[in-house]
């Protein structure tokens, strides 16, 4: 009876992760939705948990799959515990015996051992490593390890099929409702060339979701004709129609600009990549900020590579009472990475002065084009800071219209740094700015985005633009039973820096002020639409657009449905772009062999186990 209670106690902890203690005689209250749910009895002998997993199982099938998983880990985690109080024969013999492979435990542990390999990029020889091996004999000496091509194959195969079934089933129009958003890139190594394909949606409990669809390897050359078939038989290889595409974010290449107007798909150039030509745009309008900047490149490839200099500028920041930081590089793919330099030197200014005088090996900025790093500084912190926004996991596209309403604001600002090279800087950043996006207020997904975010609605755009966007909302509104019957065949390193931190702030609370009453057209008072745009805006740092959207769906049905579609999009292609970021430790030298099937199997399954929390 002992051993029962404890094998009990064990399996069952699992569900009061997702319901607080009784305070109720005989119930439980859901931590996720605060309903009390009863437990069979009053007498804590006669009380159970079913009751308590029917409730999960039936209103969040999601907590419910996750918390069987662990209790099934914790159940085979237990026997042993739960029958060795009472050691017998037979059970000593068992806890001696190998596993067979058809066996539960053993099919768990090939299974964990898969997504390890898998989530840490580890290659597939770790299995035969002498250290892994000497750990599993410790851990469960019951356990037979398999071949490399046991896991490489068979496992890697499973797994990979029970994830695509998985992400199959997420983006179903009744899960991720009809219109679905995607981003995309291209990657080159050595041996290999993928290209990348994520999926944004917001699902029924108005909560952003993001997948990972493919990393499809290519041959040939990369013509935008090439590009285009390869990007369409993606989705249609998941059975995804062009109807459903809302909007492809990708990057600015000649190649896939035009493979994107072939395939005739909605698509918008990366907005974290388009900054990245504007501020190149502006470094290399003045010739005072191109010499500083390559002089403290220089400084920094010294550093970079000595050791030896590096131990000298140590001891002079001991002296100095300077932070012992290692002097930042700047590299050509990440314009901050420029930022970050100039703050690192600007802050070891006076240690660089000391060492190339004491050790030469670089030229020491001058008073004056120290002046000019500082005020470079404090014009690029607040593109920063816009850069960081659009490349969020949570943001949207309806921020990318604030964002740089509120950049043109800063670069015209007269308040801003007034060093004569920085002015025409910030006058050559301010035009790129506009003409890099000049196109951005008519693509529609963007536009009504902003229209339909809460913490922004009209506040970005100018009356006359303002009207004719929400004469657009309307016609997509009145439309949008179509689509549902569509949906229904289918089963429907933050840095501190107050001053211009404050400065962003303020030109955001400039343009976000209240409209006056005279703004919005009488004539359409009663409209949902001027219903919902007469509402406050929420606050821009802490407000939720989804959270809004949830409680004010019903009073906004048909409204609420153009915000699911166009508040799904990201900003930038950056999602697409993070898969590249660890590609290469998938092709590195213990997986040079790997053929293009498996490493995309990999990519895949590297990223979307940890999105879904290994739950599939």
């Amino acid at each position: 009876n002992n051993n029962k209670q404890l094998m009990y106690t064990q399996t069952c902890y699992a569900v009061w992760q997702y319901f607080n203690q009784p305070t109720t005689p005989g119930k439980a209250v859901c931590k996720t939705c605060n309903d009390e749910v009863s437990m069979g009895a009053i007498l804590a002998k006669s009380k159970n948990t079913s009751c308590l997993w029917s409730h999960l199982r039936n209103h969040h099938p999601d907590l419910y799959k996750t918390g069987q998983k662990k209790r099934e880990i914790e159940s085979a985690s237990h026997t042993d515990v739960a029958t060795s109080s009472q050691p017998t024969v037979l059970g000593m013999f068992d806890k001696q015996r190998m596993w067979t492979n058809s066996e539960n435990r053993s099919k768990l542990m090939d299974k964990l051992i898969i997504e390890m390999i898998v989530t840490d990029n580890q290659p597939f020889s770790v299995v035969s490593d002498v250290g892994f091996k000497h750990l599993m004999a410790a851990a469960e000496p019951r356990y037979a390890l398999k071949s490399e091509r046991y896991y490489q194959t068979k496992k890697l195969q499973e797994v990979h099929h029970k994830v695509v079934d998985k992400i199959k089933a997420m983006i179903q129009p009744e899960n991720a409702g009809y219109s679905l958003s995607f981003t995309t890139d291209c990657w080159s190594g050595v041996t290999e060339s993928l290209m990348s394909l994520t999926c944004h949606f917001i699902d029924n409990e108005w909560t952003r979701k993001q997948v990972v669809l493919n990393t499809r390897a290519m041959q040939g050359s990369h013509t935008g004709e090439y590009l285009k078939d390869t990007f369409l038989s993606m989705p249609e290889e998941w059975k995804i129609i062009k109807d459903r595409v809302t909007l492809v974010l990708r990057d600015s290449g000649a190649n896939i600009v035009k493979g994107m107007r072939l395939a005739e798909l909605p698509d918008l150039s990366c907005t974290a990549h388009t900054l990245q030509l504007v501020v190149h745009d502006g470094l290399s309008s003045q010739r005072a900020v191109t010499d500083v900047t390559a002089m403290l490149k220089k400084c920094a490839t010294h550093f970079h590579h000595s050791i030896l200099a590096k131990q000298h500028l140590q001891n002079i920041q001991r002296e100095l009472g300077l932070p012992e930081h290692n002097i930042t590089q700047a590299v050509p793919m990440r314009w901050n990475s420029t930022l970050q330099m100039l703050q690192r030197m600007l802050e070891q200014r006076r240690a660089l002065y000391l060492y190339s005088g004491e050790h030469g090996g670089f030229s020491s900025p001058t008073a004056q084009q120290w002046d000019l790093v500082s005020n470079l500084i404090q014009t690029l912190l607040p593109i920063e800071e816009v850069t960081l926004q659009v490349s969020h996991s949570n943001s949207s596209t309806s921020c990318i219209i604030p964002c740089l309403t509120v950049l043109k604001m800063l670069l015209q600002d007269n308040e801003g740094p007034s060093t004569k090279g920085i002015v025409t800087l910030r006058q050559a950043m301010r035009e790129s700015l506009e003409k890099r996006f000049s196109k951005l207020e008519d693509t529609k997904p963007v536009v009504l985005a902003c229209l339909l975010d809460p913490r922004y609605k009209s506040h970005a755009f100018s009356f006359e633009q303002a009207a004719a966007e929400e004469a657009s909302v309307k016609e997509q509104a009145a439309a949008c039973g179509t689509h549902e019957d569509d949906g229904n065949a289918h089963k429907r390193q933050r840095r501190e820096h107050t001053f211009f931190r404050s400065r962003v702030d303020e030109m955001f609370i400039s343009l976000l002020a209240p409209h006056t009453d005279d703004q919005l057209p009488s004539s359409c008072v009663e409209d949902k639409l001027q219903l919902y745009l007469k509402e406050p805006v929420i606050d821009r740092r802490n407000g939720d657009p989804l959270q809004w959207w949830r409680q004010n769906e019903a009073h906004f049905k048909q409204l609420s449905k153009q915000a699911r579609k166009f508040l799904g999009a990201p900003p930038s292609s950056v999602p697409s772009e993070r898969i590249f970021s660890e590609v290469s430790a998938i092709f590195e030298c213990k997986r040079s062999r790997l053929t293009g099937d498996h490493a995309e199997q990999l990519c895949f399954l590297h990223h979307n186990l940890v999105l879904l929390n290994w739950d599939y």
